[in-house]
């Protein structure tokens, strides 16, 4: 039976420090070359996740923002856009300022993704920014007027804060919007002691973005097999055939796991992965 391989990014196919080993790394292009189906489904943009992994030859599209985005992987055109309705935008907008927080708005305007911000309100803000800074990310753009973004294209809200303001802020958010939006709240990894919290449209999740892959390249009949760690990657290791779970995964992603592997720091999802290309061809 044919095989499709997806992996979260951080904390899952890289490691701490947001590498590949070079045995990692060659193993990787070895078996894309051989024709595996792999690819990865993160938080991340694609501008972030080619800074990270470099020339990987993917030839299927990578999930980005949780599922907001289906991308190309070299060229970061977009197959799927999951934008939030610009009323729903606004409305979400008001009460997260409302609430206090600060987002960083990630929209895609036809033909560029582009990150707005307003104010580098804390520290936590600030390490994205330094992140995105380091990255070369061309996406980033000031602006007085932050509300004024959200006319269309917004794809997410980010705020990054202590959980101590965030908690209640998705309390009220999803009391307020329901089943309209998805609201993931995570430890921020770069930068411990603070949460980076997301609102996307109810259409971004993992899940669903692996579906639509599944159906645009006429994989619907292959065995899914997933590979992640946190809380955004639950939906995906719940529609997997083999979800499998890392040694440092959240315990509510390792209750829904067929199968435990080692660490992120150990390139465990190259390994597995390699293991099994090998056993289905009889080596």
């Amino acid at each position: 039976m044919t095989t499709l391989y997806v992996s979260d990014l951080d904390g899952t196919l890289v490691r701490d420090d947001l590498t590949l080993s070079a045995e990692a790394r060659r193993d990787l292009c070895a078996l894309l070359g051989e024709g595996a189906l792999i690819t990865v489904a993160s938080a991340r943009s694609v501008t972030s996740i080619r800074a990270i992994l470099g020339d990987i030859p993917f030839t299927l599209p990578i999930i980005e923002f949780n599922g907001a985005f289906l991308s190309e992987y070299r060229t970061g055109r977009h197959e799927i856009v999951n934008a939030i309705p610009t009323a729903l935008a606004r409305e979400v907008f008001a009460a997260l300022t409302g609430g206090g927080c600060e987002p960083y708005v990630s929209s895609f305007d036809g033909t560029h993704d582009v990150v707005f911000y307003r104010e580098i309100a804390n520290e936590g803000m600030a390490a994205y920014f330094a992140e995105r800074v380091a990255f070369k990310d061309e996406r980033l753009r000031r602006v007085d007027d932050l509300a004024a973004t959200l006319d269309g294209g917004t794809v997410c809200l980010t705020v990054i804060d202590r959980g101590e303001r965030l908690d209640p802020v998705q309390a009220s958010l999803a009391a307020a919007f329901g089943e309209q939006v998805v609201l993931t709240s995570c430890d921020y990894r770069c930068f411990p002691g603070w949460k980076f919290f997301t609102v996307h449209d109810r259409r971004a999740t993992k899940d669903q973005a692996i579906a639509a892959l599944r159906k645009a390249r006429g994989l619907e009949e292959a065995g899914l097999v997933v590979f992640g760690d946190d809380v955004n990657d639950l939906g995906m290791m719940q529609a997997a055939d083999r979800p499998i779970a890392m040694a440092n995964a959240k315990p509510e992603v390792k209750v829904l796991a067929r199968e435990l592997i080692g660490s992120n720091n150990e390139d465990s999802v190259v390994r597995c992965i390699r293991q099994d290309w090998l056993g289905s061809k009889g080596r």
